[in-house]
């Protein structure tokens, strides 16, 4: 149902600030685009390149661009963390934060990356980082958003639904794995939150479907916005945890229909623009200060991810050069249409074909668990009988109820207790096992 006002305060959350100063040297730099050096067997070079030296504290990674279109001359932009355990062995992830806009930077530096951006703008080591034992890879995508960008015109050049994203990042990704040819083996994983529910299935897609030497094994969403037509109902929801009366459920609910009959007749923008109609109107009435997670008592404050990564210093360690740091108003605009649209097909073909993980966060009013799980219902793939079937079982981490899980075959959805939308961020302990576990196929409750 809250779309709009998620994809803006995501934006917004980033402070993104451009410097005044912008004749100091880095600014007149071109960005670094690998695609050059790996197209001519200069991965060493490029690797060399890639390399990020001058952040404090210090840990090994690399960052810079792959061309993904040259027509429209579209790049883009990574940051790359290798597993502190056994890189050669270890999985290999990919993460991408939600909305169109959104940078995915933010996810590293807030919720999941071995930097963790404090209220300050000083970075510290994040105790439980994803890639103790993995290596993650943060996409900005697709162009227009953080970093990542395009020569091209608009709109000709922005993606506009998600087969042209899928596209795009699978161009990335087999880039990505020339430049590091040892983890070409390496089990490959999907994870992201929120519109990632759509960007993932679609990259999926594009991999499936493709002559592709990227392999992929599995797909983790967090809080995903996949099926609008089913996940936008949440009226009932807000009415029984008290945040709406009886008659604005009623009404709601009205609003609702309204939608849902405008994306059965493929009236996808004006549908956009009720839900958001239908947002507004929500946080009139609620007044609640974090839609991310409704405990939140006072203002909701968080680092200025924008105003760090424009720092000089931060903008030469990690080799964008003269690269403008997108709000992504553009990229948003592009993709208004995409999304109300569904991913119901592809993940059914994805659910028979990989292993698939749904997590949410209990306290999230932006995209709820309840009609996310109605949604779940709806698929239609093999093991569809087996998840309706099976027992809901206590997940636990030590002695912590961590929150409820139900598997069937490859297929696992699991609720996280006392956590929001950004569930790494609110219980990063039980975010990293979940995503251990997943990764390294271990059953989550015995």
């Amino acid at each position: 149902m809250m779309y709009r006002i998620l994809c803006l305060s995501v934006v917004l959350s980033l402070g993104y600030s451009f410097p005044a100063n912008q004749d100091a040297d880095v600014w007149k730099e071109p960005p670094l685009i690998l695609t050059p050096f790996i197209e001519s067997g200069k991965i060493e070079e490029a690797r060399a390149k890639a390399l990020v030296t001058q952040l404090k504290p210090n840990i090994t990674s690399y960052a810079g661009f792959f061309n993904v279109d040259k027509k429209c001359d579209s790049n883009l932009f990574f940051w790359f963390f290798p597993s502190q355990s056994n890189m050669k062995k270890d999985p290999v992830s990919f993460w991408v934060n939600g909305d169109p806009g959104s940078s995915s930077m933010f996810g590293l530096l807030t919720e999941n990356g071995p930097y963790d951006l404090t209220l300050k703008n000083e970075l510290k080591l994040r105790e439980y980082s994803w890639n103790r034992n993995s290596s993650v890879i943060y996409f900005d995508i697709p162009v227009g958003t953080g970093y990542s960008f395009t020569r091209g015109k608009f709109p000709d050049c922005y993606a506009r639904n998600q087969t042209q994203v899928g596209r795009a990042v699978l161009t990335a990704l087999e880039q990505f794995f020339k430049l590091f040819p040892e983890l070409r083996n390496n089990q490959f994983y999907l994870t992201g939150e929120s519109y990632a529910g759509k960007y993932l299935p679609g990259i999926a897609y594009a991999i499936h479907t493709s002559k592709t030497s990227v392999r992929l094994s599995g797909i983790a969403i967090g809080n995903g916005w996949t099926d609008p037509f089913t996940q936008l109902e949440t009226s009932q929801l807000l009415y029984q945890l008290g945040f709406i009366d009886e008659k604005d459920r009623d009404n709601f609910k009205v609003m609702e229909k309204k939608t849902q009959q405008l994306i059965l007749e493929n009236r996808l923008n004006e549908a956009c623009d009720l839900m958001n109609a239908l947002t507004d109107k929500f946080l009139e009435k609620a007044n609640i200060s974090n839609m991310y997670n409704y405990l939140t008592v006072g203002e909701f404050v968080e680092p200025d991810v924008g105003g760090y990564l424009n720092r000089t210093e931060v903008r030469k360690a990690l080799h964008v050069g003269n690269a403008t740091l997108y709000t992504g108003e553009l990229t948003y605009e592009a993709m208004k249409c995409d999304i109300m649209r569904t991913m119901k097909p592809w993940m059914e073909v994805l659910m028979d074909n990989y292993r698939v993980l749904f997590y949410y966060g209990q306290m999230d009013l932006w995209l709820t668990y309840t009609p996310s799980i109605e949604f779940i219902k709806t698929l239609h793939w093999k093991g569809m009988n087996d998840y309706k079937n099976a027992d809901r079982k206590l997940y636990k981490v030590g002695d912590d109820l961590a929150g409820y899980v139900k598997t069937a075959g490859n297929f696992t959805e699991m609720l996280i207790r006392n956590a929001g939308h950004m569930v790494p961020t609110d219980q990063p302990k039980w975010a990293l096992d979940m995503y251990n576990k997943f990764i390294f196929n271990i059953p989550f409750a015995r």
